[in-house]
């Protein structure tokens, strides 16, 4: 076959190949024409492809007759090595908190019979660059960062929302002064802007303040600052105080003062124009599985896993 043919064939594998992860055993497949459209490719290399995983066992399948095409058998692993690199790749947080470790443990629970793995990185937009550069297939943060990414023109959608406090419990107001109880004029306030989150969050409370001073650090840095007297106040993480024990802090919830609800969503991101690795991750992505993995994770009732 010539070169060009076999350039065809390959995509065509790998087009097929993640159209039936996204798949299971006792499913009709769409017809050898109904794929020449889908995949923009001839009779002939369709055939071709689906002969190719049918020798390399990834799949087996029976036809019906009148009633189509079935799959039979599937071998999930030999079909991904048709697709995605020959492995799925991940993004999200670094796993700080337990909240963080019970999501990657679900996560690798969720994936288990793919090659799957994790990359975990520091901020929303770096995790949305590693997609854009064909680095991982998908990631993880905040419903208000995955929001205003596609605001932003981002070619970007939303493939899952795992719900509230999946992400963190709750943002909340640190303040070094004990009897205060918001953001007043004069005070230095923690500024992440490498956190879509936190510098978003951050604007929110301070932008009707007149004279805030506010501080770049990382949102980390923000109690041992404040104990140190560098800083007045800064936006942090509930999870990340309760697990660290911090004691004596003056500590305000947010709720009162800003809709933070969807800071606290985990959502799962891809690229646009990716269905079939759309379809798959739907489909892996159990999030009453994924939510209960995580909480027995938090409460220590199972250890991490990732």
């Amino acid at each position: 076959m010539s070169e060009l043919l076999y350039q065809k064939i390959g995509i065509a594998v790998n087009l097929l190949a993640q159209d039936l992860l996204s798949r299971k055993v006792g499913d009709r497949i769409p017809s050898i024409s109904e794929y020449q459209q889908l995949l923009g490719v001839s009779r002939g290399t369709v055939q071709n492809s689906l002969a190719y995983l049918k020798d390399n066992g990834a799949i087996t399948l029976v036809s019906r007759g009148h009633m189509g095409t079935f799959i039979e058998t599937l071998n999930v692993r030999r079909l991904q090595e048709c697709s995605f690199n020959k492995e799925l790749l991940g993004a999200m947080p670094l796993p700080y908190s337990a909240c963080y470790q019970g999501l990657a443990t679900a996560l690798f629970q969720a994936f288990e019979p793919l090659a799957f793995n994790l990359i975990y990185a520091r901020g929303a937009e770096s995790r949305l660059r590693l997609i854009e550069s064909g680095v991982c297939q998908f990631y993880e943060c905040s419903r208000y960062a995955a929001e205003q990414a596609i605001e932003s023109g981002e070619e970007v959608e939303i493939v899952a929302d795992l719900g509230p406090g999946t992400y963190l419990s709750r943002h909340v107001l640190v303040l070094r002064d004990p009897d205060a109880k918001q953001i007043t004029s004069g005070m230095r306030v923690a500024y992440d802007r490498a956190s879509v989150d936190h510098r978003n969050i951050t604007k929110m409370i301070c932008d009707h303040i007149p004279d805030v001073h506010l501080v770049q650090m990382r949102a980390h840095q923000i109690v041992h600052s404040i104990r140190s007297g560098l800083i007045d106040a800064g936006v942090w993480n509930l999870d990340e105080i309760v697990e660290s024990g911090y004691q004596g802090l003056n500590v305000v919830p947010l709720d009162g003062i800003v809709d933070v609800s969807r800071f606290s969503s985990a959502v799962v991101v891809v690229r646009k124009g990716e269905p079939a690795l759309g379809q798959v991750l739907r489909q892996c992505l159990d999030v009453q599985k994924i939510r209960r993995i995580q909480e027995d994770v938090r409460q220590g009732t199972i250890g991490a896993d990732y």
